[in-house]
């Protein structure tokens, strides 16, 4: 008999607030909230005119994604002092255990911390203190350092060389390749993701979200993703589908994320539920939760009341999640138990 949700006292949004989570696709420079990015702005004495009128506002919107990109930026660089980076880290890790979120594979653009004057010690040690005190709340953390496309040009190995040199924080999985799709294709960085791969990193790069199928295909084709950040334009091309589908190869899509940036005009319509129909393994995810002011409960939410997820879905997708992350045998061990017992 197919898993209902619990009629009694516990009500749909309490039995997802307790279930065990995964998630595959945050970004720790993008889980700033307002309140945060105004704090550090006064610290910085930091000149916002460039981006706001007037004041940093209580709520961040976007007219498009180069708009979001502009204010994104302007946070990012903000996480210059000690101790900003744990600080940014442990208040995540605060809200992912509050939720029951047990593993969490973090992106992180350590290419405009260096660019911004950041040594590489000092972005190791503040990584390796906020993976300590997310482990001290029951917080898995492995780590995906990105290649900024719109940042980052092809012919720079600023990133690639860093991963590839002794000055690691722990808990490095993957290599990703993030920002503006438009223009920006992942051909060209196909020597960085082989590197990345010699290295035993995860090829992790995101496509499909401002540009089309064909960004998804040379993500697969020329970066050999094992995961797609995004990835709902594939349904553009169905064959591409069929070959993500074959291959195993796990899309982690952020429905509030395309709504705000205006990939989706509607929840209704996103193409959530046509990739898993598909056959395509996926999982909900929080994307920037600072700043499209979402969380993982929230996005789950999503899933129930717009998708139509019922628990055992939801408990398939965690469990799905689980395996397509990087997490330690021990910390898949216990999470499969958790959720396997539900």
């Amino acid at each position: 008999m197919a898993r209902t949700f619990p009629a009694q006292d516990t009500s749909a949004s309490d039995w997802l607030h307790l279930l065990p989570k995964v998630e595959l696709h945050c970004h720790l420079e993008g889980s700033m909230s307002p309140s945060t990015v105004k704090a550090l702005a006064a610290e910085h004495q930091a000149d916002f005119s460039g981006v706001w009128d007037g004041a940093i506002p209580d709520a961040f919107s976007f007219e498009d994604f180069p708009d979001f990109g502009r204010q994104y930026l302007f946070g990012l660089r903000l996480l210059r002092s000690d101790g900003a980076l744990v600080t940014a880290i442990d208040d995540l890790a605060e809200t992912l255990a509050s939720q029951n979120v047990r593993h969490a594979e973090l992106t992180t653009t350590a290419y405009s911390h260096f660019h911004g004057g950041m040594s590489r010690e000092h972005y190791r040690e503040e990584l390796d203190e906020g993976r300590r005190l997310a482990a001290s709340r029951g917080v898995s953390i492995g780590w995906v350092v990105d290649i900024p496309r719109d940042l980052e040009m092809p012919d720079s190995t600023d990133t690639i060389d860093f991963l590839e040199g002794s000055i690691l924080p722990d808990g490095i999985v993957g290599i990703g390749l993030g920002g503006y799709e438009v223009g920006f294709p992942a051909a060209p960085y196909a020597e960085h993701f082989r590197r990345g791969r010699a290295l035993g990193l995860a090829s992790l790069p995101h496509a499909g979200e401002t540009e089309g199928a064909d960004s998804v295909r040379q993500a697969i084709d020329d970066l050999g993703a094992v995961r797609i950040g995004h990835g709902i334009r594939a349904l553009e091309d169905p064959e591409l589908v069929q070959l993500i589908a074959d291959a195993g190869i796990f899309c982690e899509v952020c429905p509030t994320s395309n709504l705000l940036l205006g990939v989706v005009n509607d929840l209704a319509n996103h193409p959530f539920q046509a990739l898993r129909e598909a056959g395509v393994k996926v999982c909900l995810n929080t994307d920037d939760p600072g700043w499209f002011d979402t969380d993982l409960h929230t996005e789950l939410e999503i899933g129930t009341n717009v998708f139509g997820l019922s628990p055992a879905d939801h408990v398939e997708l965690q469990l799905d999640a689980l395996t397509a992350s990087f997490a330690s045998d021990d910390v898949k061990a216990a999470v499969r138990a958790e959720l396997k017992a539900l």
